[in-house]
Parts: structure tokens; C-alpha cells; sequence
């Protein structure tokens, strides 16, 4: 059970979530500082008593008088008890109510990294499996078009015996441009395909599992933070500790680890079916040299599917390096939180580690886009290796078969003078 597996499209349910924690969090800050108020304000009145019944006390009896003991004694430790809440007064502002405000801003970072990675990776999908796809198709569709437009004018050319090599080059630049269309189809296809399956099997999910431990995270550094707080503002009165015992016991009921139990349950959401991204066969309807998913290699592709393979070789490799310095810094942050962790004094001092945690989640978000990219470069870049291996020590064949084109085209002239 968790955010990742069970949460994947429920981004308005988390962040309701967020929304409502910062508000609770918001309300006990302010909870907070009206205690350290209330609590000064007690302590300075306490004090300001005792000073008053210092003045009458100081009048001399002619006999030890247990009663006066006994009074005194009580206004010494009247003295004593706003000494106390004073001092209490202060731990809570320089402790946890200092805490959550830290608190308080790292969860609105949190939010903030959620929403602005979220958009990102759902837009960098919707752009790659729909925009970019749709776009080369549009462009497919038009480039057909074009190359059998060109095809009936090198026709009309040679039944002509006009401009026959112009024609001819129309239509040769023409087929070129489809074919090279096709390859990037292809190619965008087998990325978008990659770009999918990562989006929602791991990056999304991981982004999701990110957010769930930061929230852990924060609701064990909230846990300290109560915890200090009830044993800053426990007395020893019996009915005080009964209601601060109350108090202990229910913060030591918080669990960050089945924290969002219920939360995922109610809130839990099937898996939206991933949709089916295969090679629009539509385009091939009117061209039957072009096959689905196959790389085009041939006279007319050759030197661009080199050049391809080349810039898909040299960007693999750029974001190889960079993925092993992303993975580096990972284990370097992890190094240094745990060594920060083991100095920790307080409960609530998680709090200090916060930021770092985001940052190393931020940057677990980093290493797996950069995956995500390896991936989609590594199945592209072994897609024309097989092509290019497969026709290795060959010359590329040519597309058009223009002899068969001009025997057509003799052929139908024939037709016309038999008929005549």
C-alpha cells in the first residue's frame, strides 16, 4: 500500500491533503503562540501576586508562627511555579514553536516541488505519446500526398518526354522526404512508447512514493515537535498530568508509517488502462513500399538514419554521464543526512534535516528522468544498430524503380494508339 501504487490518479486527493495539513499545521502554530502568551501572561501575574504579598509579609510577629512558615513557603514556591512557566514560555518559542514554522515552510516547498514535477512530467508525456505524434502524422498524411503527386507528374513527364529528369527529381526528393518522415515516426513511436511505460510505471510512481515519505517524514518531525511540546508544558499536579498523560498517549499513538492508511483507502483509485501506442497502419493505406515499425534503410535513408544514429549515440552518452553524476550526488546527500541525523539531540531536530531530504527526493526525481531518457535513447539507438547491422557491407537499395515506372507508362500509351 502506498501513494505509488495505489494513488496514481489521485493528484486532487493529495493535494487536498497538503492543503488541509498546512491549515492544521497553521492553526496549531497559532494554538502555539497563544499558549507561550497565556503561559507568560500566568507567570507575570503569579509574580506580581507574590511581590504584592512580599510588602504585607514584611511586617514582624513576636512569635514563630507555623501558619507564616507554612505561607511563605507557599508564596516561595508560587515564585517557583512562575519561574517555571516562564521558563516553559520560552522553551516553546524557541523550540517547537520555532520548529513547525520551519516546519511549515518545508511543507509548502514540499507542495510546491509536488505540483511543479508533476505538471512537468505530465506535460513532457502528453508532448511526447500525443503532440509530437499527432505532428509527425499530420505531416506523414501531407508528405504522401506530395510523393504521389510527384509520382503521376513523372508519369505525365514520361509519357510526355518532357522535363522527364525534373520530374524525376521531384518525385526522388519527394519519397526521400517520406521516408525520412517515416524513420522519425518510427522512432518517436518506439520513444513514446518507452516515455509511457516509464511515466507510468516508475515516474509517476516514484514521484508519488517521493511525496509519501516526505510526508512521513513530516509527520515524524511533527510527532517530535508534540512530543516536546507535552513534556515542556507537563506539570505535577495530578489532574495536569492525568490531562497531559492523555496527551502523550495520543501522540504516541502517531505512526508515520501508517499514517495515510485510511487516507489511501478512501481515496484509493484503480490503475487508468495505459494507452495502446502503436503505428498508425491508416498511413501506409495508400503507399505499400512503407511497413509499420520497420526502419527504412535505402538510397534515400542511408546517410540520415547514419547521422541519426550518431546524434542518438552522442546523446546517449551525455546523459549517461550525467545520470552517474546525478547518482553520485544521490549517495553523497544520503552520506551526509545520515551523518546529520546522528547528531541529533531532540526529537523535533528532524526538522532540520528536512530540506536535505527534499533535495535528495528532488534529486531521486533528476536520476529518474535521466533513466527515463537513457532508456528511450538506448531503445532508439539499438533500433537503427539493427538496421544499419543487418544491411552491414550492402548498398542501400534503391526506392524507385523507375523502369518499372517507364515501362507503366509505355505501356499505357500503347493502350491509348491500339484503341485509336
Amino acid at each position: 500500500m502506498g501513494f505509488g501504487s495505489d494513488l496514481k490518479n489521485s493528484q486532487e486527493a493529495v493535494l487536498k491533503l497538503q492543503d488541509w495539513e498546512l491549515r492544521l499545521l497553521e492553526t496549531v502554530k497559532k494554538f502555539m503562540a497563544l499558549r507561550i502568551k497565556s503561559d507568560k501572561e500566568y507567570a507575570y501575574t503569579l509574580q506580581n501576586l507574590c511581590n504584592q504579598v512580599d510588602k504585607e509579609s514584611t511586617v514582624q510577629v513576636n512569635y514563630v508562627s507555623t501558619v507564616s512558615k507554612s505561607w511563605l513557603l507557599m508564596i516561595q514556591q508560587t515564585e517557583q511555579l512562575s519561574r517555571i512557566m516562564k521558563t516553559h514560555a520560552e522553551d516553546l518559542n524557541s523550540g517547537p514553536l520555532h520548529r513547525l514554522t520551519m516546519m511549515i515552510k518545508d511543507k509548502q516547498q514540499v507542495k510546491r516541488s509536488y505540483v511543479g514535477i508533476h505538471q512537468q512530467i505530465e506535460a513532457d508525456m502528453i508532448k511526447v505519446t500525443k503532440t509530437e505524434l499527432e505532428k509527425l502524422k499530420s505531416s506523414y498524411r501531407q508528405l504522401i500526398k506530395e510523393m504521389n503527386s510527384a509520382k503521376e507528374k513523372y508519369k505525365e513527364a514520361l509519357a510526355k518526354g518532357k522535363e522527364t529528369e525534373k520530374a524525376k527529381e521531384r518525385y526522388d526528393k519527394a519519397t526521400m522526404k517520406l521516408h525520412v518522415l517515416h524513420n522519425q515516426y518510427v522512432l518517436a513511436l518506439k520513444g513514446a512508447q518507452l516515455h509511457q511505460s516509464q511515466y507510468y510505471d516508475t515516474t509517476l510512481p516514484l514521484l508519488l512514493d517521493s511525496v509519501q515519505k516526505m510526508q512521513e517524514e513530516m509527520i515524524k518531525a511533527l510527532k517530535g515537535i508534540f512530543d516536546e511540546y507535552s513534556q515542556i508544558t507537563s506539570l505535577v499536579t495530578e489532574e495536569i498530568v492525568n490531562v497531559h498523560k492523555e496527551i502523550q498517549m495520543s501522540v504516541e499513538q502517531i505512526d508515520p508509517s501508517t499514517e495515510y492508511n485510511n487516507f489511501i483507502d478512501v481515496h484509493r483509485t484503480t490503475a487508468a488502462k495505459e494507452q495502446e501506442i502503436e503505428f498508425d497502419t491508416s498511413l501506409l493505406e495508400e503507399n505499400e513500399n512503407l511497413q509499420a515499425n520497420e526502419i527504412m534503410w535505402n538510397n534515400l535513408t542511408a546517410d540520415s538514419l547514419q547521422v541519426t544514429l550518431k546524434t542518438l549515440a552522442e546523446e546517449l552518452a551525455q546523459t549517461q554521464q550525467m545520470l552517474l553524476s546525478k547518482e553520485e550526488a544521490v549517495l553523497e546527500l544520503e552520506k551526509r543526512i545520515e551523518e546529520s541525523s546522528e547528531t541529533c539531540e531532540k526529537k523535533s531536530d528532524i526538522v532540520l534535516l528536512l530540506g536535505q531530504k527534499q533535495a535528495l527526493e528532488e534529486l531521486k526525481q533528476s536520476v529518474q528522468q535521466l533513466r527515463c531518457t537513457e532508456a528511450k535513447c538506448a531503445a532508439q539507438k539499438e533500433l537503427l544498430e539493427q538496421k544499419v547491422q543487418e544491411n552491414d557491407g550492402r548498398e542501400p537499395p534503391p526506392v524507385v524503380n523507375y523502369e518499372e515506372d517507364a515501362r507503366s507508362v509505355t505501356s499505357m500509351i500503347a493502350c491509348r494508339f491500339n484503341i485509336l
